[in-house]
């Protein structure tokens, strides 16, 4: 008998290292765009210290640089760049890079329409994440910069000062049902609010 409990130990340590492997290569890369994050619920009682909504504001995303131009002009001019992860382009280029006026729809299901620069971000652009956040702002060099305005997919609306893509300063946040908060941030991609 303990002949095969001893059998079944590399058994079971191979399922339960498949199983972590599978976990951990299921999560997305930046190269895969912005991670959708479905988990974002309305703020916290009032009961809580902290009210906590994950932003994951992952927007420094680049993506492969192989593909090819189904359309257009894809070095000096207007055309449609599909990449080989199945991301796509569609606006202006200079010298090959994104620059100028653009779309970019995520294989996520998220999507940005706003000013690139050298095949970075830069500008006022939207962010429309799968779930429904949207996110107007200012993106300088690939990061969100600067006002912003995020709003959730339950109608909550957070306005604010971004230092990077993952934190902002202190601003007003107004809960779905009316009632706000002018103390609110984001820290490490998450909603923020101290208790009142």
């Amino acid at each position: 008998m303990l002949s095969f409990r001893l059998r079944l130990l590399p058994l079971i340590f191979g399922i339960s290292f498949c199983s972590i492997l599978i976990d951990c290569s299921s999560t997305q890369s930046k190269e895969d765009g912005p991670k959708n994050n479905s988990e974002q619920s309305s703020a916290g009682t009032s009961t809580e210290t902290t009210s906590s909504r994950s932003a994951d504001l992952d927007l420094s995303a680049q993506t492969i640089e192989d593909g090819k131009c189904e359309q257009g002009d894809c070095e000096n001019g207007s055309g449609t760049y599909v990449y080989s992860n199945g991301d796509k382009y569609i606006g202006t280029f200079r010298n090959s890079l994104r620059d100028g006026h653009g779309k970019f729809a995520y294989k996520n299901g998220d999507h940005y329409e706003g000013e690139f620069a050298e095949d970075k971000k830069d500008g006022f652009g939207t962010y429309v994440f799968a779930n429904g956040t949207v996110l107007e702002g200012n993106f300088s060099g690939g990061a969100l910069k600067g006002k912003s305005k995020l709003t959730f997919s339950d109608g909550s609306v957070l306005d604010v000062d971004f230092t990077d893509d993952n934190n902002s300063g202190p601003g007003k946040f107004t809960r779905s049902d009316g009632t706000e908060s002018e103390e609110c941030s984001i820290q490490s991609k998450t909603l923020f609010c101290p208790k009142e």
